[in-house]
Order: structure tokens, then C-alpha cells, then sequence
């Protein structure tokens, strides 16, 4: 029997910071001391650098938060080049996604790691294959999930609406994570971004919300539990 521990990043929409967020958890796990493995079951939107050769950057910006010293192939095994849903990109490409290896990957972490967080791909309902979304993964292997909202107007609606699917599917959301996705200066352009914790607070007050200012490593807890004061209380109590 697996003791794997996992936890799947989602949002409630593509642009939203999910790699970010994914990341500052990586961070925030080893400061308590756990070295957590991360995995993207698959990406598209290639960029080259300046010899020609392709990189994927949210790949790379998960490898460079993972403590572990694993190969490439495990943190995300399937790869693809146009910036669309992967299996829309593979078919670009002529190929197909691998629906049995967005499951199996996490399988193959577990001897290397007694923690892992799975980042996904868009929303709930982004399809990763022509079979199944990232909705369907989290279902498969019974993880938690936290909801990364961008603080952005119209954030109280897809919020609300991630949350009812993932509820209406048996997932445990574990949390929600409001990211400043545009410096301070914006607020005289979206008068929401002030607005919207307060909104969130009253209309999902049953799930923990936590912040992450613009551009920082650190979560707030905005409001949670009896006894769960700070991210790394929150953290503890997720796995």
C-alpha cells in the first residue's frame, strides 16, 4: 500500500499562478523540514533558448525549487510543444498523450519521496488527454487539492464554480490561495483586487483561504480552522 502523501495544485483558470504557488509550497515544505517531490503529469508551450534547444519553463521552475536530486523524466515524463491543452498540442505534433501515465507518474515517485505535489494544467475540466482532465486525475488518485484563484475581478465566480465541481466529485479542497497576479499599482484599474479576500471569506467560508502578495514567497492565512495560525500550520494540517 502506497504512503505517498500527495496534494494537486488546480486553479480556476489558465494565468492564474499555479506554478508560483506550486513552488512557494515546495519552499514552504522544506522550511519544515520536508523535501517534497513535485510533479506536472504533462505540459505544452515549449520556449528555445539561445542554442536552439527547447525548455518548457514551468518545468524548469519546479525542478529548481525541488530539493531531490531526481531525473528530469519524473517531474514531468510528457512534454509538447504548442502553447495550447496538452492533448490538443500533442495532436499538433501527431501524437497522443499517454492517458495511463498522468496516473502512473505519481506511482513512480514513491520511492523517492514521502511527499509530492502534482501541479495541473489550467482549471478542473482542462483536458490533459483525449480522455480524461485534470479533474479526472485528481479523482483517480484520491488526492486533496487547493485552488489557486487569481485575485482578478470575476475571481468570486470561478472560484465558486471550482469548488462545486471538486465538491460535487468527492475531492477534499484543502484550501484556497488567493495570488496577486499583477503588482499593487493595478488596483486602480481592477477596484475588485481589495474587495475580493472579503468576498471569498463570505461566500466560501466553510474552506480555508489563504494570500500570497505579489511576486512573495509567503502565504497569509486569512482564515481557517481553530488553531491554524500561520502557512506553516496550514501546511501540516494539509498532509
Amino acid at each position: 500500500m502506497s504512503t505517498l502523501k500527495t496534494l494537486l495544485v488546480t486553479g480556476t483558470d489558465t494565468g492564474v499562478g499555479k506554478t508560483w504557488i506550486t513552488t512557494t509550497l515546495l519552499e514552504l515544505l522544506a522550511a519544515t523540514g520536508i523535501h517534497a517531490g513535485v510533479l506536472k503529469p504533462v505540459c505544452s508551450g515549449v520556449e528555445f533558448d539561445t542554442d536552439g534547444q527547447p525548455k518548457w519553463p514551468d518545468v524548469d521552475a519546479l525542478a529548481n525549487h525541488c530539493r531531490l536530486d531526481v531525473p528530469g523524466e519524473l517531474i514531468c515524463p510528457q512534454r509538447f510543444l504548442a502553447p495550447l491543452a496538452p492533448n490538443v498540442a500533442a495532436r499538433e505534433e501527431g501524437r497522443r498523450v499517454d492517458d495511463a501515465m498522468l496516473t502512473s507518474a505519481v506511482a513512480h515517485w514513491e520511492s523517492h519521496a514521502s511527499h509530492l505535489v502534482i501541479e495541473g494544467a489550467g482549471g478542473l475540466y482542462c483536458p490533459l488527454s483525449d480522455e480524461s482532465t485534470v479533474l479526472d486525475v485528481a479523482c483517480r488518485i484520491k488526492t486533496p487539492i487547493v485552488i489557486v484563484a487569481g485575485n482578478r475581478l470575476g475571481v468570486i465566480s470561478h472560484t465558486r464554480l471550482t469548488v462545486q465541481v471538486a465538491q460535487q466529485h468527492g475531492l477534499h479542497i484543502a484550501g484556497i490561495i488567493l495570488n496577486e497576479i499583477a503588482p499593487p499599482e493595478q488596483e486602480a484599474v481592477d477596484p475588485s483586487l481589495p474587495r475580493n479576500a472579503a468576498q471569498l471569506m463570505a461566500w466560501i467560508p466553510e474552506i480555508p483561504l489563504l494570500h500570497c502578495r505579489w511576486n512573495q514567497r509567503e502565504l497569509t492565512v486569512l482564515r481557517a480552522s481553530a488553531g491554524i495560525k500561520s502557512s506553516a500550520d496550514w501546511i501540516a494540517s494539509v498532509f
